[in-house]
């Protein structure tokens, strides 16, 4: 069975114990949801379910297709999206439903594949070479997270307006007022904060200060009584043992599906 929700609260009070199943997945149809637009073929709100098995579905304008839920369900979903000519492309899963749209759309790729980590314990002292950023930091920022999103390959656009509200939930380490290496906290649900957008110049990788600087995140988190939490490529290994060295442990995994690139 199949239902269309059009009222963003009907779809999340309704599936409310869904989604608290796991927190960290559904964080996403939280911040979703309130920017449905009925008006557009980008913007809907499905469940599909079958006997005991569910699979929960929102897609907005600009973001990703984001499901949760039973893998069975994939291929029902997406019969049911194109016979509504439902729009979409990119595709932000769990590893086993990816699997399933994989085997479903043959013309999709895993873009990417990511370990979801988490962390409760100490396992070494903050820095001391850590610093907050401010509004004067917002150009070498901006300029640094361009590189980054190039390095990681992804498509995503930074908007420098949009750092000046956040430039405080940035960490780094400089040197001769430059930064060489920082990260990013922010809220993620209600017991945890992630780390994200770990970056370290090119010529100051492989002497620790990454680590320096994810340490020093993940203690504050902890210090505020929260779970630290972070997304590393599972292509990454020096990545994944720095985390797992400073006592992150994977919970779950996860991939973004795209379309193949059409050759000319």
């Amino acid at each position: 069975m199949i239902k269309e929700y059009h009222d963003s609260n009907e779809f999340i009070n309704e599936n409310k114990s869904l989604l608290d199943l796991n927190l960290y997945m559904s964080s996403f149809f939280y911040l979703d949801a309130p920017l449905y637009d009925p008006t557009s073929l980008y913007d809907y709100m499905i469940k599909v379910s079958s006997n005991d098995k569910w699979l929960l579905a929102i897609k907005v304008s600009h973001y990703n297709l984001i499901l949760y839920g039973d893998e069975s369900l994939v291929k029902e979903l997406f019969n049911y999206l194109d016979s509504k000519n439902y729009k979409y492309e990119g595709v932000l899963s769990s590893d086993a439903i990816g699997n399933e749209i994989l085997k479903s759309r043959p013309d999709y790729i895993e873009e990417i594949g990511m370990d979801f980590m988490e962390a409760k314990d100490y396992t070494e002292e903050s820095s001391k070479d850590i610093v907050v950023l401010n509004e004067n930091d917002v150009d070498e920022l901006y300029e640094l997270l361009v590189k980054f999103i190039k390095d990681c390959g992804l498509n995503d656009e930074i908007h420098k307006e949009k750092i000046y509200p956040r430039i405080h939930l940035y960490r780094a380490i400089k040197e001769n007022g430059h930064i060489i290496s920082f990260a990013q906290l922010s809220k993620y649900t209600d017991a945890s904060y992630k780390i994200a957008f770990v970056y370290t110049k090119d010529e100051y990788r492989g002497k620790g200060y990454a680590r320096k600087v994810v340490n020093s995140v993940k203690n504050e988190i902890l210090d505020m009584g929260f779970t630290a939490t972070l997304n590393v490529d599972k292509k990454n290994p020096v990545s994944n043992h720095l985390y797992e060295s400073l006592g992150f442990k994977k919970v779950f995994s996860q991939g973004v599906y795209i379309p193949k690139i059409k050759e000319v």
